[in-house]
C-alpha cells in the first residue's frame, strides 16, 4: 500500500471561517470529513489529506455553495497555514515567495508536487497531485481552494485584487471560475494535467509588503518543522494517523481505518506485509509523547500514566522501559544531567 497523503492541519483554517460565515454546522461537517477536534487549535497537526477534500465537498453540499472552494480561498490569509505560511512571508519578493511555497511544500504536505518553471521572464507555478483517488472526493473544491492559495502568495507583493492572464484547471470546465472576479479577463483552460497559474515578471519582482513587520522564525524552530513533515511511505503514514488521533486518547484500530479511509482488514493486511501491528504503533506514539511531557516538564509518573491510558504507574514503567531500556524516572533524570552539562559555565 502506498503512503496516506498527509498535510498540515493549518490548510483547514480558512474553509472553517468561511463555514462558519455561511452559518454552517462546522462540527458536524468536521466530524463526517473525519477531521479530530485538534485540526482547530494545531496548524502544525498532520491530518489526511483526503479529510480537506470531504470538508470541502460536504460543507458545498450542506450549504449548496458550488464556489466554496473560491469563497475559502479568496478569504485566506497565509498566517492560517502556520510555520509554512511564515516562511512564505518572510521572503522578499513574490518571486523568492513563490521559490520558498515550492521549496518548502514538501514539509507541509504529501499530497502532490507544488513546482515553477519560467516561460520567458514569467513564471508558471503548477500543482499535481501524486495519487487523484488518494486525495478523496470533490476534487473539483479543493482544487479551486488551492489554486486560490496561490493567487494568495502573488498577492504578498502584487495589488490584493491581482488576476492572473492565464489559469489551468484539471478539473472541468466550471461556471463559477469564469464568473469568479479573480479570474476576471483570465485565459482559464479546463481538463489540463495541472493546476497552474501564469505570474509576469514584473508582478515576480515587487517586494512584499508584509516583510518587515514579519518577525523571523528562529532556525532551530524550522528545522525541528521540516524534521516533523508528512512521511512519504506506508508505516511511517500511519503514524502520523496515531500521533494525530492520540490528542483525543489512543486509538483502537477501527478509528484509525475510518481516519484514512480504508476498512480495518485493509489496514490489517497492510500492517501485517509491513511486518507491524497497530498495537505497536499506538505504543510508539505514547512513548513519544512520553518522552516530551518527561523531558519538558515536572509532571508526575501516576498522571502522565494516567493521561497516557494506562491504568497504573507500573504498567507505564514497563512499557517504558521496554521502549527506552531505562525507567521514566531514569530517562527524566538522564535528560536533565544531558542539558546541564549542555549549558556554558559561567565565568
Amino acid at each position: 500500500m502506498p503512503h496516506v497523503p498527509f498535510t498540515r492541519a493549518g490548510v483547514v483554517a480558512p474553509i472553517l471561517a468561511e463555514l462558519e460565515r455561511c452559518g454552517a454546522p462546522v462540527d458536524h461537517l468536521m466530524a463526517a470529513a473525519g477531521l479530530p477536534a485538534c485540526a482547530r487549535v494545531d496548524p502544525e497537526v498532520l491530518i489526511p489529506s483526503m479529510s480537506t477534500a470531504r470538508l470541502l465537498a460536504g460543507g458545498a453540499r450542506a450549504q449548496m455553495l458550488d464556489d466554496l472552494g473560491l469563497r475559502a480561498g479568496e478569504r485566506a490569509r497565509l498566517d492560517d497555514l502556520g510555520i509554512f505560511g511564515d516562511l512564505i512571508r518572510a521572503a522578499r519578493t513574490v518571486r523568492d515567495a513563490v521559490e520558498t511555497a515550492v521549496n518548502e511544500y514538501a514539509s507541509f504536505s504529501s499530497d502532490g508536487m507544488l513546482s515553477s518553471r519560467a516561460r520567458g521572464g514569467d513564471v508558471e507555478l503548477s500543482y499535481v497531485p501524486l495519487d487523484e483517488h488518494a486525495i478523496g472526493p470533490g476534487p473539483r473544491h479543493a482544487e479551486h481552494y488551492f489554486l486560490m492559495l496561490m493567487l494568495q502568495v502573488v498577492r504578498l507583493g502584487a495589488d490584493p485584487t491581482w488576476c492572473p492572464a492565464e489559469v489551468h484547471l484539471r478539473t472541468g470546465g466550471v461556471a463559477v471560475v469564469r464568473a469568479a472576479e479573480s479570474f476576471e479577463g483570465a485565459r482559464v483552460s479546463f481538463g489540463r494535467p495541472e493546476t497552474m497559474v501564469a505570474i509576469p515578471a514584473a508582478v515576480l519582482a515587487e517586494p512584499l509588503r508584509s516583510n518587515d513587520a514579519h518577525p523571523r522564525l528562529p532556525q532551530q524552530i524550522i528545522a525541528a518543522w521540516r524534521r516533523s513533515g508528512p512521511a512519504r511511505d506506508f508505516v511511517e503514514s500511519i503514524v502520523h494517523a496515531v500521533e494525530t488521533l492520540s490528542w483525543d486518547g489512543y486509538p483502537d484500530i477501527r478509528r484509525t481505518a475510518v481516519f484514512l479511509g480504508t476498512s480495518v482488514r485493509t489496514l490489517q493486511r497492510h500492517l501485517a506485509a509491513a511486518g507491524i501491528s497497530h498495537e505497536s504503533l499506538v505504543g510508539r506514539a505514547r512513548f513519544a509523547t512520553a518522552a516530551a511531557v518527561l523531558e519538558e516538564t515536572d509532571m508526575k509518573l501516576l498522571d502522565i500514566a494516567l493521561d497516557l491510558g494506562y491504568s497504573d504507574h507500573a504498567h507505564f514503567t514497563r512499557a517504558f522501559r521496554r521502549w527506552a531500556g531505562c525507567s521514566p524516572q531514569e530517562y527524566r533524570r538522564r535528560h536533565r544531567q544531558q542539558q546541564a552539562g549542555s549549558k556554558p559555565s559561567v565565568a
